[in-house]
């Protein structure tokens, strides 16, 4: 069994406001993504259980023990087995419970299983773990006594519910290291604040997923922060992640080479009052129209995640090419919760021309 040194880091989360079709429609996000299983299999077969089983020795507290049970499935990949009172075995359990629920035993043998678990699970983190806002406070006022916090761990994603993007990225490599996916945390900065994020392996291809920068976080009312599920750094390459700008991520050392984005938006359509429409719009009037469309049906709608792909622009990684578009797409609807301004973009911009618009609260 083999131990790595842990990086205490807190990715950027109100200043860094990043986003595709939300868990829902409108008031948060709920439980279950809409893609995800309504019911459970009744014996839920996992691929951890078919590999050697090790025995925790479950000494040294808490911490010390969720650092063994990560590091046996991760590491060692090795099936735990717990003594009695082991204060991991509750975050093992958790951790069951999460894949029993959200992914199904065909799923094991299908052609697209690897990337419906990933998916899966990316969404899930996303919509069920809230980001620990007043631990980063805590960080950028300068404290330094805070490594120990289980925000930085998978029982703070888990069983709290709460962590920090070293948190979650340890969570989404626990979850898929259980189902047998190649997956590995990766470490560095996103706009200069210590980050991490995850590189997992689908179809025998590396890919790059920020799960922390897929919860699109706002205000609403004085400060009550709003989360809405994206896509936007869902399966990507080295270079688009690495280049888009201003949410600049810098690796701390590359592993695994991840060539090729995965183009999540080719297929996925949307509806809005009984019309379907394509995730990509490849025109300033598919957009204008999209948001009449919008206008009329108004507070059904409180956001919609698209990509943006016409033929004439060109460097939308490094220099917000659409924004003209955007604002006389906004001019169309008119009194909406989340109204156009010079000085107000009520959008999230990702790579590759991904947005999340919001219209209503």
């Amino acid at each position: 069994m083999r131990f790595r040194t842990k990086l205490i880091a807190v990715a950027l989360a109100a200043a860094v406001c990043l986003t595709c079709t939300a868990c829902s429609g409108r008031n948060g996000s709920p439980n279950i993504p809409p893609h995800l299983i309504s019911a459970p299999d009744e014996t839920p077969l996992r691929p951890v259980d078919e590999r050697e089983k090790y025995a925790l020795k479950g000494t040294g507290g808490l911490r010390a023990c969720v650092d063994e049970l990560y590091s046996v499935v991760v590491y060692d990949k090795k099936q735990p087995t717990f003594g009695e009172n082991n204060p991991a075995e509750p975050v093992y359990k958790a951790a069951r419970a999460v894949l029993d629920r959200y992914v199904p035993n065909a799923w094991h043998t299908s052609d697209d299983g690897e990337y419906n678990k990933v998916h899966a699970l990316h969404d899930y983190l996303v919509c069920n773990v809230d980001y620990d806002f007043e631990l980063y406070d805590k960080y950028t006022d300068g404290a330094t006594e805070l490594g120990d916090d289980p925000a930085f761990y998978i029982d703070g994603a888990l069983v709290g519910g709460k962590a920090v993007c070293d948190g979650l990225s340890r969570a989404f490599e626990f979850l898929c290291a259980l189902e047998g996916i190649d997956v590995l945390r990766v470490t560095g900065s996103l706009s200069s604040v210590p980050h991490a994020w995850n590189k997992v392996k689908v179809n025998g291809v590396w890919y790059n997923v920020d799960v922390t920068a897929d919860a699109a976080h706002y205000t609403v009312g004085g400060g009550k922060y709003e989360k809405q599920l994206s896509h936007g750094y869902f399966l990507l390459s080295d270079k688009t992640i690495s280049e888009f700008k201003p949410q600049t991520h810098v690796f701390a050392e590359q592993p695994y080479s991840a060539d090729v984005d995965h183009d999540y938006y080719a297929d996925k359509t949307f509806t809005v009052g009984g019309t379907e429409y394509s995730a990509v719009v490849r025109s300033a009037g598919e957009l204008v129209e999209l948001f009449k469309a919008v206008k009329k049906v108004k507070n059904d709608i409180g956001k919609l995640e698209v990509k943006l792909e016409y033929p004439d622009k060109v460097q939308v990684n490094s220099v917000d090419m659409y924004a003209t578009d955007i604002a006389a797409a906004y001019a169309e609807i008119g009194g909406g919760d989340f109204g156009y301004s010079s000085g107000n973009a009520p959008y999230f911009r990702y790579p590759n021309g991904v947005y999340l618009f919001l219209f209503y609260k």
